[in-house]
This record gives structure tokens, sequence and C-alpha cells, in this order.
């Protein structure tokens, strides 16, 4: 299940939904994408082009176009001395940011419900209720569930300027150091069921309450960890 989600992940990296490309450039941007939204490229991080190139196997003219695409659509800046570098997210603005979300993502969950598929809302069902059961996790899993509720919740909403605009804004929001917190995984995920329950039952308000109270949980866990150091944070398990 993971690793379909994951594929998934990869084809639909951008925010537009048309059909995707499949040149060499079009392949190191999604592929820089992932790995700047697993972090496994960190807020910060200098990417150097003959190392990148190197890494994933491709000359540094399509590298070169990929990393010039990442900086038109803000998730690079250029440095003094003229490198990439991934963009970092400050703390005012993650609030900014999750203010937005806060506005748009449960009118979004409203209009979505009734329009996915059964059978896509049980496997994301199964999943969380095994994520929670399991006696071992992992954040890459508890990431990859996290991307497939919102993700698909966006891309049901008949307003398309609304679902790719909240596409754009949790992009955005992951350039911030500390947004994903150990600590939340299974708060999280309980709260990812109660979405997933609530469009199940075809509740609209109860679909949009429950994705309101996601996000409020999100922000009450983001400023604790502005005060404590995280080997003080505190386990809501």
């Amino acid at each position: 299940m993971i690793q379909r989600l994951e594929r998934r992940k990869t084809e639909n990296i951008g925010v537009s939904k048309g059909p995707t490309s499949n040149t060499i450039t079009d392949r190191t941007y999604r592929r820089l994408v992932r790995l700047i939204e697993s972090r496994q490229i960190r807020p910060g991080e200098v990417l150097e082009e003959r190392r990148w190139a190197e890494r994933l196997r491709v000359s540094r003219t399509p590298l070169r176009a990929a990393l010039s695409r990442l900086q038109g659509e803000g998730m690079l800046v250029r440095l003094s001395n003229g490198l990439p570098a991934v963009r970092e997210v400050s703390s005012s603005e993650f609030l900014e940011l999750l203010h937005l979300r806060k506005l748009l993502e449960p009118e979004a969950t409203e209009l979505a419900v009734g329009r996915l598929p059964l059978e896509q809302l049980e496997a994301a069902r199964h999943s969380i209720i095994g994520l929670i059961k399991a006696s071992l996790r992992s954040n890459e899993q508890h990431w990859l569930l996290d991307d497939q509720i919102h993700d698909m919740i966006a891309e049901r909403c008949p307003n398309r300027s609304l679902g790719n605009l909240i596409v754009w804004l949790r992009r955005r929001a992951r350039m911030c150091n500390i947004e994903r917190l150990p600590d939340r995984l299974v708060p999280a995920c309980r709260e990812h069921l109660a979405i997933v329950e609530a469009l199940l039952t075809k509740d609209r308000k109860l679909a949009r309450d429950a994705m309101l109270t996601h996000l409020d949980n999100i922000g009450a866990a983001f400023l604790g960890a502005l005060v404590l150091p995280p080997n003080q944070w505190p386990n809501h398990e």
C-alpha cells in the first residue's frame, strides 16, 4: 500500500493535474521535489550542480533546468555566491500558511464529500488503522498517508482552483524545519481517521469539523515546539 502511495505521489508531484511529461528535465524536477518534500534534502541545503548531477545520474543541462523551475516556484533561492539552496520557511510564515489552510481546507473537505471513491476511502481507513496498531511505525509511512488523505481531498474538490491552492500551501509549509513533530504521529493518524470516517458516512459538517480540528491541533503542536526544545516536546500518545 505504501509503495503504491509513493509511486502515486511521485507521478502527481506538481500542482498541475494535466498529463505528466516524461522528459529528463521533468523526471529530474519530480525527483528533486520528492527529495525536498520528504526532507532528504533539508531546508537551507545547497544544491551543487556537479554533485547532484552525479547523484541523479543526469547531465547538468536538465538538472539546471529543473533547478530553475524550482526556483521559479519558490522552493529554491539563490545565495549570494550564486548557488541554489532549498528555501527555508520561517515559523511566522508557517503559521500564516496554516491560517490559510484553516480557512480553505475544511471547505474543500466539505465540497469533496460524496466525490471520493468508496474503495479509496476504505483503503485509506485500513492503512490508518494499521499504522495506529503497528508496534513499529515509521515517519515515512505516516507522511505518505498524510499526503494521501490531504491530496485525495484536494484532487476531488470540485473547485479546482481551491484544490490547487491547497496543494501549493501544503508544499510550502513542508519547507519549515519543525513542521513535522515526532509526537504527532499517532494523534494525527486518529485525526485522519476521523476525517476519513466522516467522508465515508458523507457527513458534510462532520468532515469539515474533523479537518478543522486536525489543523488546529497541528498549530497547537507547532506552537508548543517553538516554546520547548525537541527533547522536552510533550508526548501526546
